[in-house]
């Protein structure tokens, strides 16, 4: 289930813009994913990169894969790896790489652009020689204001708080980008 419908505090953002197949279409919707993280991560707040691999395999998340690369001077000592089974129903097994670092290090940019692709095989980045960003998830949390950003794919992300007011300036500043489908159910959440 999506993060905006498993929380009482959320917001629910449309990334889309234009013609799905041209190139202005995945720029604007990087363009929004990454306008919405700058107003709820400070380059100075402390983060857990949470990355989830749905295709649970013998070995762990490799260091080597995209995501990862797209954190500035990444020891390997800094990510920490697990495996979780019946998180969501018995038969759930994946792969978790938890990583805590300050949000400046990370090219939040790269990573948006890669989940906006990845419903669009030709333009899909490889995260390592076979795997593509389909399987995986990848989650911001924001430790000083206990929120979570997660960008679902091209079409929106989704941003809950333990708090509402940790939320109100988000949805103030970025209100015309809020998901129509769930704009009601998001309105009185502020009224």
């Amino acid at each position: 289930m999506p993060l905006f419908y498993s929380w009482n505090h959320g917001l629910r953002f449309d990334l889309q813009g234009g013609e799905t197949s041209t190139d202005e279409y995945f720029k604007e919707v990087t363009r929004r994913a990454s306008i919405i993280f700058q107003t709820a991560f400070t380059n100075s707040d402390h983060v857990y990169l949470v990355l989830v691999d749905w295709k649970f395999k013998r070995r762990k998340i490799r260091f080597g894969n995209f995501t990862f690369k797209q954190i500035s001077d990444l020891n390997k000592s800094e990510v920490c790896y697990s495996k979780e089974m019946g998180l969501y129903s018995s038969k759930d097994k994946f792969d978790v790489a938890i990583i805590k670092l300050t949000s400046d290090r990370i090219n939040f940019e790269n990573i948006f652009t890669a989940i906006g692709h990845s419903d669009f095989p030709p333009r899909q980045p490889r995260l390592d020689n076979s795997r593509s960003l389909t399987s995986k998830e990848v989650y911001f949390l924001n430790i000083e204001k206990k929120l979570i950003l997660q960008m679902y794919d091209d079409r929106g992300l989704d941003i809950i708080a333990t708090d509402k007011e940790t939320l109100r300036s988000i949805y103030e500043r970025h209100n015309d980008l809020i998901l129509s489908y769930d704009r009601e159910q998001i309105d009185k959440q502020f009224e």
